[in-house]
């Protein structure tokens, strides 16, 4: 067993180096990392804005420790959380074994070992890791202490299960979740005066005050961050609104290579309640196998079930589940040895039932396992060397991401820019609204914009496509595509580049149009051009709004149709120079400006003006070609 689980424990690790070595930093891990080098700097994550870093307060010190031990980098940030995962893997196992069997610990390690989120956040600089193996330590030492009876040996059971309970409260304030349900099931187990005991109370007490100094810790290190989330995005609330909370969940638990351990664990629950029924109710006087099973689902559901009915609609992702996921796999391999245990009367038969079981549980796994190995995140971290090793004196650096741009760059950025979805990550500092993990100014409007580009030599700006297109509004999003230039694009990430203010060319010719022009999923709002004069270029700058989903890059075709109807110029390229790709259109009418480069001999005349639409893979055309309107052709001595 010894050599299996070693091999188990190479193969996750293989995982787990391979994603840190692969795959860029997930956004919240520049936090994390900045957090861990100021607690480097100056023993604490205070942050220049003069507000505490909370977050993962234990996980900032031990990814600062590593720090400390290898130099702080993009690797030995995320080496703690690769430790930790390999150390559930160890936890689990021995859970298993000892609350059940030998199998149900091996079932549940091979579980883990594969588990795609499990692969995911142990290869990433972030408190998941840690917090998922502390937790899942804690629900142990609870269920060990509450099998104690009492005196000194129950006394220091519970104690350890307090002290567990805070290292994982300190390692994510998500910890709070585990202490109702662990109550109740120490009241469900002995009733309410168990918690009254001189062995139970004080290590209650610890717990009580440790969520009330964390509680503390939040409100005082960060003052108003937590009454913003509350009012901008709450954190919690009497939702109940299990049918739009339920699909973010469903796919951990009923996607069919999930449903190999929800239905065993589903049959492990049915027996452990009958086996409850026919103990009148009594929990003691169930087989400890089956103790085990009700209480670890016991915990699984009923975080399930506060997630499902309290916490707010915009946190309702698959992470927050994660800290026990454990119990769900622990669960579903009771319920699968437990089958085997009916079914095979010989102890070698189980085990090689129960080998196969884990080789077929092995290759369902291995395909999703395996595939987020390949699934990229936002290229910040590349993104931003590029800006370090390109950045001149005198230049200014903008983003929405200034916690990334401060861990590389090893400073904060100049500004920190956006519109939409920010206030719970700002703070007033000297009468100016500034990101409370840097402590760089806030750039909110275009005004500001335009006045920045006009007195800096040069301005970067470092952003994804997807925030530029949802977190600003149409008027700074137009100044973005007329004045910046990509200057390089990684895991759709893009540096933007402005050198200098641009004027914009002199239009002469305005068209708006009375209804939007449809070519297919876009339409035009209206356009406009410059004097068409033979011998130079026409400048044309065309309106798009998307009127349907798009999940194509569109690209656009402009054409002059001289009188006799043949081509004089042609511009082809996406809309808004490809800054916002199109899937990312929505009602607001972004710019795509065209130049057209009129040959000298072109004679006077009324030119008509062409559109078409088409996608970049493949050339299938959206629409067009759609005449806009026309332009008048001077000579070119006029």
């Amino acid at each position: 067993m010894a050599v299996a689980l070693g091999a188990l424990l190479l193969l996750g690790a293989w995982l787990r180096w391979q994603y840190a070595q692969t795959i860029s930093l997930y956004v919240d891990e520049f936090t994390t990392l900045w957090a861990a080098r100021r607690t480097l700097e100056q023993g604490a994550p205070l942050m220049p804005s003069g507000v505490l870093y909370t977050r993962g307060l234990l996980a900032t010190y031990v990814t600062a420790l590593a720090g400390a031990l290898a130099g702080l980098d993009y690797i030995s940030g995320r080496a703690p959380s690769i430790f930790f995962g390999l150390a559930t893997i160890v936890a689990i196992f021995a859970a298993g074994r000892r609350e059940w069997n030998a199998r149900v610990g091996w079932l549940a390690a091979v579980g883990l070992a594969l588990l795609p989120e499990a692969i995911v956040w142990s290869g990433r600089a972030r408190f998941y890791a840690q917090l998922q193996f502390f937790v899942l330590l804690t629900l142990w030492a609870a269920l060990w202490a509450m099998d104690e009876g009492r005196g000194p040996r129950s006394r220091r059971r519970h104690l350890i299960f307090a002290v567990l309970f805070l290292l994982a409260l300190f390692s994510q304030e998500e910890t709070v979740l585990l202490y109702p349900p662990i109550v109740l099931a120490m009241i469900v187990w002995h009733g309410w005066r168990y918690l009254l005991q001189r062995e139970v109370w004080p290590a209650q007490a610890i717990i009580l005050a440790g969520m009330a100094l964390r509680f503390a810790v939040e409100i005082m290190g960060q003052p108003g961050f937590f009454e913003t989330i509350q009012a901008e995005r709450p954190y919690v609330g009497l939702i109940l609104d299990v049918a739009a909370a339920w699909p973010a969940y469903a796919g951990l638990l009923v996607t069919p290579e999930r449903l190999a351990w929800t239905l065993p664990g589903l049959l492990a629950v049915g027996v452990a309640l009958r086996a409850l029924a026919r103990s009148a109710g009594r929990v003691a006087a169930v087989h400890h196998f089956h103790r085990a099973t009700l209480f670890f689902a016991g915990q699984f559901t009923l975080v399930l079930i506060f997630i499902l009915t309290l916490v707010g609609g915009q946190w309702r992702e698959t992470r927050y589940l994660f800290l026990v996921q454990t119990c769900w796999l622990l669960v579903g391999a009771a319920g699968m040895a437990w089958l085997v245990e009916r079914l095979l009367p010989r102890a070698a038969w189980r085990w090689a039932a129960t080998a196969a079981l884990a080789a077929l549980l092995a290759w369902l796994s291995w395909a999703p396992a395996h595939a987020v190995l390949a699934r990229q995140v936002e290229g910040y971290d590349r993104v931003f060397e590029f800006v370090a090793g390109e950045r001149r004196p005198g230049d200014v650096v903008i983003s929405p991401q200034p916690p990334a741009c401060a861990f590389v760059l090893g400073e904060p950025c100049d500004y920190y820019a956006v519109q939409r979805i920010y206030e719970e990550f700002v703070i007033p500092r000297n009468g100016v609204l500034v990101d409370r993990w840097s402590g760089a100014p806030l750039l909110d409007n275009a005004a500001t914009l335009a006045e920045l580009l006009r007195r800096a030599p040069r301005v970067w700006l470092v952003t994804d496509a997807f925030r530029l297109a949802t977190r600003y509004e149409n008027d700074f999003q137009r100044t973005v595509i007329a004045q910046f230039d990509p200057a390089f694009t990684e895991r759709g990430v893009t540096a933007l580049l402005a050198q200098g203010w641009r004027e914009p060319p002199a239009y002469t010719v305005v068209s708006g149009l009375a209804q939007p022009l449809p070519f297919g999923r876009l339409a035009l709002t209206g356009w406009r051009a410059t004097q068409a004069t033979a011998g130079t270029a026409l400048q044309v700058e065309l309106a798009w709004q998307a009127t349907a989903p798009i999940d194509t890059q569109l690209n656009t075709s402009l054409r002059l149709i001289a009188p006799d109807g043949t081509t004089a110029a042609q511009q082809d390229g996406p809309p808004a120079h490809g800054i916002i790709p199109t899937h990312l259109f929505f009602d607001a009418p972004l710019p795509d400006a065209k130049t057209l480069a009129l040959p000298a001999t072109l004679a006077p005349g009324d030119y008509r003006l062409a559109v078409v639409v088409y996608a970049v893979d493949g050339g299938t055309v959206e629409a067009g070609p759609l005449e806009i309107g026309t332009v008048s052709l001077a000579a070119a001595d006029e």
